[in-house]
């Protein structure tokens, strides 16, 4: 058994070594601590998600149950127009918090911002250009309509043109006629291919690139058309078609008669 001095030497000797070492004395006794890594995730309200896919597809026209909320992440905007101001609009110097939320469908993202509920939402028109083959003149491709129908349509540099249609869920169409009619394929002369690239030039279709032509609000069984070259793509509804600028229109027409 110990005696009290021995025991009093002991304590004075482990204060000594504890003030040394600049570590309390029971802390020095206790296990280290960890503490475990927090992830923080915020979800976005279901609302948010609900009021930005019924906006997109009023205006591109796709059902809101084929669009798919891809990214939502919290912002605070600088402005009353989100950051997103429309031509000579006067924004409120306020901030406003709020989300950029990701819009997908296939191989097409939208970008949104919007307030904390996505009652004001604004859609970033400009769309990154879509890539095409190097053999890829031009393509169209509309969609939409009540039926859901898509026709994509490609112009090849060898003047090969090649259409492919799908009917959606249109329960009229039978087999045969789907078979029949899901791919054609037909040529145009090596002159019309270098008349329609020149005309491409000719009427500047690179302006137009990033630039989406809505259909007017209410608007229902309207086909959003895609075109697209190697300098740019653009979207707009056909029920828009006559308000849209006149060398875009030529394009058109002269996209069409090829077809």
């Amino acid at each position: 058994m110990r005696s009290p001095v021995q025991i009093i030497s002991a304590i004075v000797l482990m204060s000594a070594l504890s003030l040394g070492s600049g570590i309390p004395l029971l802390q020095a006794s206790a296990a280290p601590i960890r503490h475990p890594t927090v992830l923080l995730t915020t979800a976005y309200p279901k609302t948010l998600s609900w009021r930005v896919r019924k906006d997109l597809a009023r205006r591109v026209g796709i059902p809101t149950t084929e669009l798919r909320v891809m990214q939502a992440e919290r912002k605070t905007w600088g402005d009353g127009c989100l950051e997103l101001p429309k031509t000579d609009e006067f924004c409120t110097q306020q901030l406003i918090e709020g989300w950029k939320v990701v819009v997908a469908h296939q191989n097409q993202t939208w970008v949104y911002h919007t307030d904390l509920q996505g009652r004001l939402l604004r859609l970033a028109e400009s769309q990154p250009s879509e890539l095409l083959p190097k053999n890829v003149v031009f393509r169209s491709r509309m969609s939409g309509g009540f039926a859901g129908q898509t026709y994509d349509t490609i112009l090849l540099s060898d003047g090969t043109m090649q259409q492919a249609i799908d009917m959606g869920g249109d329960p009229r169409r039978t087999q045969s006629a789907s078979s029949s009619a899901s791919l054609r394929a037909w040529k145009i002369t090596p002159q019309k291919v270098e008349e329609f690239r020149e005309l491409l030039k000719r009427e500047q279709f690179q302006n137009f690139n990033r630039k989406t032509y809505s259909p007017p609000q209410g608007a229902a069984d309207f086909f959003i058309v895609t075109l697209a070259s190697p300098v740019g793509t653009v979207q707009y509804a056909d029920i828009e078609q006559e308000n849209l600028p006149r060398s875009l229109q030529t394009i058109i027409q002269a996209w069409n008669a090829l077809k």
